[in-house]
């Protein structure tokens, strides 16, 4: 049970991690994480851990859905500022070419 207790526990972290734009924080946790799931011996988990685990891998894809938005967002963010940023050189070749 004390696998599972630590995947949740990693769980939360990344979350944490992730709402508070610390990324190296989360890409660790992330790392951590996968090798832990990775290690499980599934075969070795009782009926309810079993649920347990289920449960605790559509958190996971949840927040990895969470994660892509975000990254998607701060994408689009900043095609937008590169936009403005040539917006602006091109008004000032403009003006400085009257």
């Amino acid at each position: 049970m004390a696998d599972l207790d630590q995947l949740d526990a990693q769980l939360h972290a990344l979350a944490e991690a992730v709402e508070a734009d610390d990324f190296a924080r989360a890409d660790a946790v992330l790392a951590d994480h996968a090798a832990q799931l990775a290690a499980l011996d599934t075969g070795r988990l009782a009926p309810a851990q079993l649920t347990r685990l289920h449960a605790l891998l559509h958190a996971q894809q949840q927040l990895l859905q969470r994660m892509g938005r975000l990254r998607d967002e701060a994408a689009t963010h900043l095609r937008q500022g590169q936009r403005s940023l040539r917006a602006a050189h091109a008004y000032l070749q403009a003006e400085s070419l009257a």
